[in-house]
């Protein structure tokens, strides 16, 4: 059923029908104008039969019986009355042999019947009295009468002829009975001609009716079966490019398109798929390929790991997934320019398709960030294997037209069918194994464990809890002071985060700063520290507690964010500080990835507001001698790398030197971090720096403990001991 339907749905199913729709119709239209031709032609023949029958009749009756009966006729000269002469009704309407023999003329000459009737004036019916019908032994038949309700009734009974069927022994006669009337007029009786069955007239009529159904029947069953072949040939060549187009749609292999030789409408709609086909290689290139590298982008990386996934999971195959990218190659690209650094994309590609073979599925993500799907019963000791030898490849100098470069690089590696559900889990999988290569110091492979799942795992709660903690205000800000360390003075306080969580206790800054770093946290966990730390400024003002200034540290993440100046000075206006009050501790990463000209803006910014710069961790990283030279800084922060045991290492103590003298000739305050013990605190003092900060004067505590914190380091002596251990 299901598949006639989709016959009769199709074009050629389509199209056949309507044939035959159109063939039909225009069938009985010829058959109906035939038809009614033949009725009308077999209706005129009838009816001049009858009436030559009834002209017979009456003539032959009158001429044999002409001492009898006078016929009255029509204008037209059909008969209308055979009337007696005289008062004969008796003798002349009963059966007498004369009657039978003129009745008998009178069908022989008609070919048909002849009847006579006398009307019963008791029953006011006609009665047959002498007829030409026989049994089959040759006796006369049944009696008959015409009684009320016959066809020919109503009009013998009033004295009219009738013309039309009438019913004899089941069956219809096409009969003319003219009435016969007494000498003055009366009905006295009747007589009945026919020319035959009325059924055996339009037999030819009913023949041809047969003929033409059946003509008609045989034209649309040949229309329909050549129709429909005529169409299926025709429409082959639509089928097979609809397959074609299928094909194309579910990007199954597809071949040359055929037909686009012809030039009709087919030619042009293969023309058409051509010029598709073309197009969708094109799109693919660009769908499915790495513009640069040649490689698969990340759609096909998908597309293609999810097809791995289900043989792993089906037990079909094995496949293992490998991440990995080049350590450092920021610093490469930003050292030798981004053509250099395409450069060297391009070769670590050639070296990935070269050492993994055409039958490995590479791609490249991002930036350096390449994968490879490794497919095979020793899949993981393979990709091991060719992951170690594309790493050692990568140890050797690549010559490039900018010179002469030394990389390395970092994988992590994930068996599927042991390690992975689905495509999104297998990534983060190689991710976090790659990550953990790369933390462990780069330059070398890691496989997933599901310990590197638990510290994943763990971050994300760490994620949760800190943004909880930081929309419930649970962060809580410590104070360390800054000393001078010739007179004890108090010359500001750094504030620092600290955090602990009612379930989990106390939590390292070093644990919550870096995932609030990394999950984007750090600006609303700084804009909390900022608010907190100008809060309890206020309170230290209100309570004429001089605490010089507070120095708030601020990510870079943080400073770059479009609002930050004008947050700093809603919040100092809301507390009723001003600039003075607060100074901004930034690391040299903020010079990473800025140009010097859009620093300098944000930073005079701040200056404007009368806040106080300070580079924090001075040494560590990236600065330049010409940034400190060209920003408006205030203040030096010097890392605490440079003063550990510098009482002892006389190469520390030329350094420091060096590093104070120069920040002093550059107008800096000086503030040395990590001066833990006495002899590092008196040899900062000697080389002349402002301040000093470490657990020698104090450790971090709150707020409440902080002015009695200073009173005592105030008391102290030079030479005593610090006052917190």
């Amino acid at each position: 059923m299901l598949r006639a339907l989709r016959l009769l749905n199709s074009i050629t199913g389509r199209i056949t029908t309507r044939l035959v729709v159109i063939v039909s119709i225009s069938i009985l239209i010829t058959a109906t104008l035939g038809y009614v031709k033949l009725y009308q032609v077999t209706a005129a023949d009838s009816s001049v039969r009858i009436d030559r029958a009834a002209r017979t009749a009456a003539a032959l009756f009158t001429e044999n019986l002409g001492s009898e009966f006078l016929t009255i006729h029509a204008p037209d000269g059909a008969p209308l009355a055979l009337r007696l002469k005289g008062d004969t009704a008796d003798v002349s309407l009963s059966f007498r042999s004369q009657h039978d023999a003129l009745l008998k003329d009178i069908g022989q000459i008609n070919q048909g019947a002849a009847n006579l009737f006398r009307l019963n004036t008791e029953t006011k019916s006609f009665d047959r009295f002498a007829t030409t019908f026989r049994k089959p032994d040759g006796s006369m038949p049944p009696p008959l009468s015409i009684k009320a309700g016959h066809p020919a009734y109503e009009n013998l009974i009033n004295n009219r002829p009738h013309l039309g069927e009438v019913p004899v022994m089941g069956r219809m006669r096409l009969a003319y009975l003219t009435p016969i009337q007494t000498s003055l007029g009366a009905v006295a009786g009747a007589l009945a001609v026919d020319v035959g069955w009325v059924d055996d007239l339009i037999a030819a009529r009913d023949e041809l009716r047969t003929q033409v159904l059946i003509a008609a029947g045989l034209v649309l069953v040949l229309v329909a079966a050549l129709g429909a072949c005529f169409m299926s040939t025709e429409l082959k060549p639509l089928r097979v490019l609809a397959k074609l187009a299928d094909d194309l749609a579910a990007a199954r292999p597809s071949g040359t398109v055929p037909y686009m030789e012809r030039n009709d409408e087919v030619g042009a709609l293969a023309q058409g798929l051509d010029r598709v086909v073309t197009l969708q290689g094109k799109l693919a290139r660009l769908a499915y390929s790495d513009e640069l590298t040649g490689l698969s982008n990340r759609c096909r990386h998908l597309n293609d790991l999810e097809s791995a996934l289900h043989e792993c999971l089906s037990g079909a195959g094995k496949w293992a997934l490998v991440h990995f990218d080049i350590d450092n190659f920021k610093q490469i690209n930003d050292a030798y320019g981004q053509a250099t650094g395409d450069d060297l994309l391009k070769l670590a590609a050639l070296q990935i398709v070269d050492i993994f073979g055409s039958d490995a599925q590479a791609a490249r993500l991002t930036s350096d960030h390449f994968v490879i799907l490794i497919g095979g019963d020793n899949s993981a000791s393979r990709a091991c294997a060719l992951t170690e030898r594309l790493l050692d490849g990568w140890r050797q100098p690549h010559h490039l037209p900018a010179g002469e470069i030394h990389i390395t690089g970092s994988a992590g590696i994930v068996v599927l069918h042991q390690d992975a559900e689905d495509a999104d889990q297998a990534n983060r999988n190689a991710e976090l194994a790659l990550r953990k290569a790369k933390a462990s110091g780069g330059d070398q492979a890691v496989f997933f464990t599901s310990d590197l799942n638990d510290a994943f795992q763990e971050q994300i709660q760490m994620e949760r809890l800190l943004r909880s903690a930081i929309a419930a205000r649970e962060i809580e800000i410590y104070f360390q002071p800054q000393i001078n360390p010739s007179t004890r003075a108090l010359t500001g306080l750094e504030v620092l985060a600290r955090w602990t969580h009612p379930n989990e206790g106390p939590i390292s800054p070093a644990r919550f700063i870096p995932v609030a770093e990394a999950s984007g946290q750090i600006v609303e966990l700084g804009t909390l520290i900022l608010d907190l730390a100008c809060e309890q400024a206020a309170k230290w003002r209100r309570m004429q507690f001089e605490f010089k200034h507070i120095s708030v540290n601020v990510s870079p993440i943080q400073l770059w964010q479009s609002n930050f100046v004008g947050l700093v000075k809603e919040t100092l206006e809301r507390h009723g500080l001003s600039g003075r009050d607060l100074c901004i501790e930034i690391t040299e990463s903020v010079f990473v990835d800025h140009s010097e000209h859009r620093i300098a803006a944000v930073l005079s910014a701040i200056r404007t507001l009368g806040v106080s710069l300070s580079l924090d961790d001075f040494g560590s990283g990236y600065s330049s001698l010409g940034y400190l030279n060209r920003l408006p800084f205030d203040q030096l922060k010097i890392d605490r790398s440079f003063v550990s045991d510098v009482d002892t290492d006389h190469r520390k103590q030329r350094v420091l030197r060096g590093v104070l003298e120069l920040g002093r000739g550059l107008g800096f305050n000086l503030v040395v971090e990590g001066t833990e013990t006495l002899e590092e605190v008196n040899v900062a003092c000697d080389m002349g720096c402002d301040s000093v900060q470490g657990f020698y004067f104090a450790r971090p505590a709150p707020a409440l403990l902080i002015p009695e914190m200073v009173n005592r380091i105030a008391r102290l002596r030079p030479d005593s001991e610090a006052i917190s251990a």
